[in-house]
């Protein structure tokens, strides 16, 4: 994001806020909420001001007295049920595209789908749950230094 004062030109214009700018400013603020960075008063006055913002001074001007970085929510060990869900019913599809009707259209989109599912899922999966156990060994703390000597 640009700072105050420090817009992006065009011919003299600055450039619009897309939607894009409003959206990523309204999950930086959604993040802060959950982290407790914000009461929820001041997230629903920022976020409405980010809806109707006109340039990203207004929009930086919402954020700027937040750390940058904080939209990278850890994955929980919900996500990674929520994983191991999904590898199970795109497993189940495939299965039952296989053994119920192999020679429809549809059911081969069906099962074409299902694969990919399978193929991308568990490397996702395998990444969070490496993830989240990290995160509980070190008890969400960064590892320590070296000794003070």
């Amino acid at each position: 994001m640009t700072r105050p004062g420090s817009e992006i030109v065009a011919n003299g214009k600055p450039l619009p806020v897309t939607y894009a700018d409003r959206e990523r400013v309204i999950r930086t603020l959604k993040a802060a909420l959950a982290q407790g960075r914000l009461t929820e008063d001041e997230h629903e006055e920022r976020t409405a001001r980010a809806s109707v913002s006109r340039s990203r001074a207004e929009l930086t001007a919402l954020t700027a007295d937040l750390p940058d970085g904080i939209t990278a929510l850890p994955p929980t060990p919900r996500d990674v049920r929520i994983a191991l869900g999904v590898i199970i019913a795109a497993a189940g599809v495939l299965a039952a595209v296989l053994v119920t009707n192999p020679d429809n259209a549809l059911a081969f989109m069906a099962a074409l789908a299902a694969i990919a599912t399978l193929i991308v899922v568990p490397i996702i999966t395998v990444g969070l749950i490496i993830d989240v156990r990290h995160q509980k060994r070190s008890g969400g703390q960064l590892p320590p230094g070296p000794a003070p000597w």
